[in-house]
């Protein structure tokens, strides 16, 4: 089970409720881009490294579903992510600087693993490909994906390792088309991803 979403029944029922809103009101119009220009932007994504943006995450489980807030700061290999549940409380700070991954929960307490995606999910319950999804949110699939392309030459949808990928829209950040929703799923995971901003790094 989740952090401070299953133990705190009034937030529970605050979380159901903005959970309803999000999937309902978040949903982002795509814009139309130029044939051919996210072909033509691929090296750009691929050498975007420092990069933050703020989102609305949806997770939804067999035994719960929740709208937390994400702040995502990468630099390089480096990133910070942060969670914050509706009333604005940590649900936890992940961070991985010079090869260190380490997670601060909502009590405060610090925990390190070799794996991001392993140290959330014991720590939560919650499937998060971390690492992966540093390359995905910016639309960049990796070389061993099976991706769909839109009538504009943009990722559509992708497949790896067992993860489903919709990409539901795109806004022009700096010169680039870039995410601004995509839902994701793994056997009884979802994640929904609306992002509020963007903000790159030259």
């Amino acid at each position: 089970m989740g952090p401070n979403l299953t133990r705190e029944s009034p937030v529970r029922a605050l979380v159901t409720v903005f959970l309803l809103l999000f999937l309902s009101g978040c949903a982002y119009r795509a814009q139309e881009a130029p044939p051919g220009s996210w072909q033509a932007q691929q090296a750009t994504l691929a050498r975007l490294q420092d990069w933050q943006l703020s989102a609305r995450l949806g997770i939804i489980t067999p035994d719960e579903r929740g709208s937390l807030s994400l702040f995502w700061r990468q630099e390089q290999d480096d990133y910070r992510m942060n969670l914050t549940n509706v009333v604005g409380r940590r649900v936890f700070d992940l961070s991985r600087r010079r090869g260190a991954i380490q997670l601060t929960d909502s009590e405060g307490q610090l925990h390190s693993a070799g794996n991001a995606r392993d140290l959330v999910f014991r720590l939560t319950g919650w499937d998060l490909p971390v690492e992966q999804l540093a390359h995905w949110i910016k639309g960049l699939p990796g070389e061993a994906d099976q991706v769909e392309y839109d009538a504009d030459g943009r990722p559509q949808s992708l497949r790896s390792h067992g993860w489903r990928l919709n990409y539901l829209g795109y806004t022009r950040i700096d010169g680039l088309w870039l995410p601004s929703r995509l839902d994701l799923s793994h056997d009884t995971t979802t994640l929904r991803l609306a992002i509020n901003q963007w903000e790159l790094k030259p």
